[in-house]
């Protein structure tokens, strides 16, 4: 046997039974402690002798595969045997299918995916030892250059409590991340796990908090806040998200302009306010920081324009949104003048009148944009004042030697004009430009979007146009080569798009019922991951599946509690509900016998 397997496979006590069946993917093999009441303990490990979802090796010469009991049954004949009152003698012969994922080369102790070795009948089966399970699931680990790999421990086998599982970053986000579960699984604490793990570390990890849940992390994270907050204060600091972070389409999807009429004046009040910037206060098209278009001359403004051009067509290039409804008003103009005499022909060289009939058009966009710039709950947009926006923020924290982790919470901003979604995509457009500047070359991002499905496969608008909120997919196709990965946690994998899942080599899979959310999984998993999706109806509430393609085998891993639990309980009902109330008659019979 290879110095480097870390016991010997094929104890004569952890026999289970023996090969009776082989197909191309899978074996079966008597197993005749199945029909035992319980299973067994040696040296202090529990063999269950035949049990669902127990790891298995196979015996196969100079050859074990690696397996995992998926069906134990008897056979037709025997079913009733296990009926004491009906059956005769009670002696079953239990059958078990195994589903093989690994090879190891017994010699070498080099592992390889698949069946590369095929069982032959009668080869003994063995129940896997769990430190055999521990060290295929840290095959990778073994790979890596460092002789001492920086390691997460975060989980520890079912059935075996003392048998730690780590696993690298690497194996975690280099491939983008999934975490995904119904509720009460275990998915929030399973995130808060994996953060308290790399706050210990010189790690970099921004987490967008969509409900606030987990503003109990303490170890190395800065909190801030973006939105109107009218609950208790707690350790998160407010921020803003002021709007010239926002594109010209966040703007239209905030807004929601018709198409035909509205979109192409908003579009050219805000080039002309972003033009009002560039000119002096006294010049002669500027009125109190607005620019008029009736009856001037269309070559001035034209080549203020090109002179300012190259500024102007900037991603960012900054205007004073306060201005834009009268703008707008500004803008609803004739395209010409009209010639001195009726029925001349109109001056192409300049703008004409007012053109009555578009502001009225324009009037309800320009009334719903003044809602939005009075706002209470959009200040931190439109009024953020003088305080510190995300920008400074993020760099802020790229710097700091202080943090590892920052929690941005959007539970304050409102749902309404869908300005959570925006903003939200807003901030993962600006973590990806700083990646394409090479912000992260030199120490990795790694983004956790919790409750992804708000934020991701939206666009908005209308059938005429629509604006996709697409910065987080961006970031799932080609965030990896600029060192930034997105690890993803929602109850709906339904609403994840399809590019997205794709992009995903890890999954973490908590107990799932819904029949849609498991096929998505199943279509992101390999041919040899598909067998363990079938057990996550029944995970236990912190139990995990963990498929990904760093990983030789799917594991079934327990996640540990973290040190700080995230608040995602639900209502107490048993103590706000438990006083009775008194009927109003019986009330009224009370307080007559006191006066009585």
């Amino acid at each position: 046997m290879s110095q480097g397997l870390p016991i010997y496979p094929f104890e004569s006590q952890r026999r289970i039974g023996s090969v009776c069946e082989v197909g191309p993917s899978y074996v079966k093999s008597n197993l005749p402690k199945a029909g035992l009441p319980f299973g067994q303990t040696y040296h202090g490990e529990y063999v269950g002798g035949g049990e669902v979802s127990e790891f298995v090796v196979i015996e196969c010469g100079p050859f074990g595969v690696f397996g995992r009991i998926t069906r134990v049954y008897l056979p037709e004949r025997e079913r009733l045997a296990v009926e004491p009152k009906l059956g005769s003698d009670g002696k079953v012969h239990p059958v078990g299918s195994i589903e093989t994922f690994a090879t190891i080369e017994l010699s070498t102790g080099k592992v390889a995916p698949g069946l590369g070795q095929q069982p032959r009948l009668g080869d003994s089966v063995f129940s896997a030892h769990p430190d055999l399970v521990k060290w295929l699931a840290e095959a990778c680990n073994r790979s890596s250059p460092s002789s001492s790999p920086l390691l997460l421990d975060i989980a520890h086998l079912p059935k075996a409590n003392n048998t730690r599982v780590a696993i690298t970053p690497e194996q975690l986000f280099g491939r983008h991340c999934a975490i995904l579960g119904a509720t009460g699984g275990g998915k929030s604490w399973t995130v808060a796990q994996l953060i308290e793990q790399c706050s210990q570390h010189d790690a970099k990890i921004v987490l967008l908090d969509a409900t606030g849940e987990f503003h109990t992390l303490d170890k190395r994270v800065k909190h801030v806040y973006i939105g109107d907050r009218h609950d208790k204060p707690d350790t998160a600091t407010e921020t803003v998200f002021p709007h010239r972070a926002l594109n010209e389409d966040d703007l239209f999807a905030m807004f929601c302009p018709s198409v035909l009429t509205q979109l192409p004046v908003m579009r050219a009040a805000i080039k002309s306010l972003k033009l009002a910037e560039m000119l002096d206060d006294d010049h002669e098209l500027l009125l109190d920081g607005r620019i008029i278009k009736a009856n001037q001359e269309k070559e001035l403004y034209d080549n203020e324009y090109r002179t300012h051009a190259e500024h102007l067509n900037q991603a960012g290039a900054e205007f004073d949104i306060h201005l834009l409804p009268m703008q707008m008003q500004f803008e609803c103009v004739h395209l010409n003048a009209f010639g001195p005499k009726y029925g001349d022909p109109p001056d192409e060289s300049r703008w004409g009148k007012v053109d009555e009939g578009r502001i009225s058009n324009c009037t309800p966009l320009i009334a719903r944009i003044e809602g939005f710039l009075h706002a209470e709950e959009c200040a931190c947009i439109f009024q953020p004042d003088d305080k510190e926006s995300i920008d400074d923020v993020l760099s802020s924290f790229m710097r700091s030697r202080k943090h590892s982790v920052l929690r941005i919470s959007l539970k304050y901003l409102p749902f309404k004009y869908n300005v959570r979604e925006i903003i939200a995509n807003a901030i993962g457009r600006a973590l990806l430009s700083r990646a394409r500047n090479g912000d992260f070359d030199d120490k990795p991002l790694v983004v956790f979007l919790d409750e992804a499905h708000q934020f991701l496969n939206k666009s908005l608008g209308n059938e005429q146009s629509r604006f996709p909120l697409d910065a987080f997919e961006m970031i799932a196709k080609e965030g990896r080569k600029y060192g930034i990965t997105l690890t993803l946690s929602t109850q709906r994998p339904r609403d994840i798009p399809e590019g997205v899942i794709s992009q995903v080599g890890t999954l973490i899979v908590h107990r799932l019922t819904n029949d849609r959310d498991r096929e998505v999984v199943e279509k992101a998993a390999g041919e040899i991951d598909k067998s363990a999706t079938s057990f996550l109806p029944t995970l236990a509430p912190g139990e995990a599946v963990v498929i990904g393609v760093d990983f030789v085998i799917p594991l079934i891993m327990k996640i540990d509690e973290p040190t700080q639990q995230p608040k995602s309980a639900g209502p107490d009902f048993q103590k706000r509900w438990k006083k009775k109330v008194v009927p109003a008659k019986r009330r009224r019979k009370r307080r007559s016998r006191k006066r009585d």
